[in-house]
């Protein structure tokens, strides 16, 4: 029997322990720290009806929980992001298997503290990275691998999030304790992007965009308290009425949410980054939350100098266009479990992992690049400049230089 234990237990570790026992019917949730047990359970009781609550124990606080560390073959962390690193650094003297939810830090200092805990452990973290997991990331993976696209000069990603209202109505639009859509969302962009380039990220150059959320709203106004409600465009009586996807609230059956017009909110609504390659490639990015229904877009084209190829969570589909004949191939990539079949690998390998069998497929080493990348684009978007990307504890000195190509002055 697997006992794996839990650091906050929301409603994505709640999913990530279901696709786990899917494969593992052994495994068995034995301790649980959380200061809400009764939404825990329900939330656990929305995918296993068959769970007991007397096999578990509860704790307040997550020093309690790991004093039993010798009873656990493995910890998940799941609490909001501002939690991640302090949670892990208490987990790291354990030696336990951790699956960490991202992103792994939100500030700088985090990062430092996170890179010392596990220095040399890194492969025992596996990091939420589920696209990285996809049966279509791994198609696209192996045919840029394989050498047919030719030299590749560019990546040109996009993130078009229609369910991106959750941002700035639902918890997560409190920036101190998300630091912000870089580390929300390109966290997973800019990961599986340098798994494609397959070359060290060295510098970035960013900026941001708020023109449709943030306000002069109170920012504890409830939509159903609002009296704007039947004439505003963002409420959950319009978006009922439009079929927007519910997520500026809880669920469809709870669509309530805060007013995504208050005067705190500071989340972007776009993004874009430009992010230089040691070798000379490069990827433009570009993130985008006030996108809806099938306007939704995730993906990227890469283009090499023998083929082109474009692929699209969103369709699952992957299109490669020869340059130099006449052929154009459309491969088709249709999964059910979540985040695309990323969902089920990762609980997979995590399983595999608790079991001594190898080590994590996404671990602390692409958590902190990721976070890396996120704050230099945060950085660059305040300071207006190119930024390097330096990892905790690397002298910026002993970094290559970009290669540039030669430039004529105007």
């Amino acid at each position: 029997m697997l006992k794996l234990a839990a650091i906050g237990l929301g409603s994505r570790a709640s999913h990530v322990i279901h696709a786990m026992k899917q494969i593992a019917p052994d495994l068995h949730i034995t301790a649980i720290a959380d200061p809400n047990d009764e939404a825990v359970m329900h939330r656990l009781a929305q995918f296993d009806p068959r769970l007991d609550s007397d096999d578990m124990e509860f704790y307040a606080e997550a020093d309690e929980l790991i004093e039993h560390a010798d009873a656990f073959d493995g910890v998940i962390i799941g609490t909001h992001c501002n939690l991640h690193t302090p949670m892990a650094c208490k987990v790291a003297p354990t030696g336990l298997p951790l699956f960490l939810e991202k992103p792994v830090a939100v500030t700088p200092d985090q990062l430092s503290q996170l890179a010392d805990a596990f220095r040399g452990r890194e492969q025992s973290v596996l990091i939420s990275f589920p696209l990285a997991a996809t049966p279509l990331f791994k198609a696209v993976h192996e045919i840029v691998r394989s050498g047919r696209l030719g030299t590749i000069n560019q990546i040109q990603a996009n993130c078009n999030v229609s369910y991106g209202g959750c941002y700035y109505g639902q918890w997560y639009r409190e920036y101190d304790e998300v630091g912000g859509l870089w580390l929300q969302k390109a966290t997973h962009d800019f990961d599986y992007l340098t798994r494609l380039i397959d070359r060290r990220p060295l510098m970035i150059a960013a900026t941001t965009s708020q023109m449709i959320y943030g306000g002069d709203m109170l920012h504890n106004l409830k939509c159903s308290q609002c009296d704007k409600a039947q004439t505003c465009i963002e409420s959950h009586v319009n978006h009922v009425k439009a079929g927007v996807n519910p997520s500026m609230g809880k669920t469809a059956d709870d669509p309530d949410h805060w007013c995504c017009f208050s005067e705190e909110i500071k989340n972007q609504d776009a993004g874009s980054a430009l992010i230089m390659y040691e070798g000379g490639a490069h990827v433009v990015y570009a993130q985008n939350f006030v996108s809806r229904r099938g306007a939704g877009k995730r993906g990227a084209v890469i283009t090499g100098h023998n083929a082109s190829l474009e692929f699209d969570w969103v369709t699952e589909k992957i299109i490669v266009h020869d340059h130099f004949a006449v052929r154009d191939d459309v491969i088709d990539i249709k999964t059910t479990s979540g985040h695309a079949g990323g969902d089920h690998v990762l609980a997979e390998n995590f399983i595999n992992i608790m079991r001594g069998r190898g080590g994590a497929m996404c671990d602390l080493t692409d958590g902190i690049r990721s976070v890396t990348m996120c704050l230099a684009a945060r950085q660059s978007a305040y300071d207006r400049q190119f930024v390097p990307i330096v990892p905790p504890g690397v002298d910026a000195q002993s970094l290559p230089q970009p290669v540039l190509a030669s430039e004529v002055p105007v």
